[in-house]
């Protein structure tokens, strides 16, 4: 079984791009419309990528319902190892 998860992320200005990540695999990347790679990123801890996963859906489903709650200003990135 793997932990890989894609889904699509809406930009403001209507761009579309696709993330999948991988928990198991301790990556994350970031597709163009195009296919290409826009980020990638390797090596992460499993508790990195899920935190990731959680933050994004967080964020995103807030955007989706209107919410208007501010973003949290902690200035913790996951991403950077």
């Amino acid at each position: 079984m793997t932990s890989e998860k894609i889904w699509t992320w809406r930009q403001s200005k209507g761009k579309i791009f696709k993330v999948i990540s991988n928990a198991s695999k301790g990556t994350i990347e970031v597709l163009d419309e195009n296919g290409e790679t826009v980020i990638r990123k390797t090596n992460l801890s499993r508790k990195q990528v899920e935190m990731v996963e959680k933050n994004f859906k967080n964020f995103v489903s807030k955007k989706l319902n209107g919410s208007n709650k501010t973003a949290s200003q902690n200035n913790f990135d996951p991403m950077i190892t």
